[in-house]
């Protein structure tokens, strides 16, 4: 019997997939598919995301945001302050566009706006601080067109991930910055919202 390959098999997993098929079961891939799932079902009966034209906040009943169980303060010098590491727990586009598309149809965005490219799949709480790579709780539809969008809150991610790593903020604080609201954190480390 001739050997099929087929042309997905030629594709090298990225560090992230390769990663999640080391330390992962069937079991739990399982689960987490079903954890999606449950997650895009759940958008349709909270409602849909309370954003408005001047806030770029997530609707906190929909994504709280989520911590990466893996990231301590004791290992931050291993994990979140090294350059590339956030590289190697991103998940793949295709898990994130898929949570996209299945958050925005189903009610998470803004006045009806479905188009895919008027959105960013953030992470409420950023992986360079922490936040936890893959979990729809942590993981939202940022609206590009508005006020204060992924451009304005990607300032601060950069900004608390300094003080993070250099010793004058502790882990938990910034992330707490995140898992509040991130535009008084904004105010508070940067300077007034443009």
């Amino acid at each position: 019997m001739p050997l099929m390959v087929k042309a997905r098999d030629l594709v090298e997993p990225s560090l992230w997939e390769s990663a999640l098929i080391r330390r992962t079961s069937r079991g739990s891939l399982l689960i987490t598919t079903s954890l999606l799932l449950a997650a895009s079902l759940g958008l349709s009966a909270c409602g849909a995301a309370t954003y408005s034209e001047n806030s770029g906040l997530p609707n906190v009943k929909l994504t709280p945001g989520a911590i990466n169980p893996a990231v301590t303060q004791a290992n931050i010098r291993s994990t979140i302050c090294v350059v590339g590491w956030t590289a190697t727990v991103r998940p793949p586009a295709n898990y994130t566009n898929q949570l996209k598309y299945n958050q925005l149809h189903s009610g998470y965005n803004l006045d009806g706006d479905l188009n895919m490219k008027d959105y960013e799949e953030d992470h409420i709480v950023p992986l360079e601080v922490g936040g936890n790579p893959s979990s729809p709780l942590n993981l939202f539809p940022e609206p590009h067109n508005i006020k204060y969008s992924s451009y304005v809150k990607d300032q601060l991610e950069n900004q608390i991930h300094l003080l993070v790593c250099s010793g004058k903020l502790s882990l938990k604080a910034g992330q707490e910055i995140f898992l509040t609201n991130w535009e008084k954190g904004y105010r508070k480390y940067i300077g007034p919202l443009p």
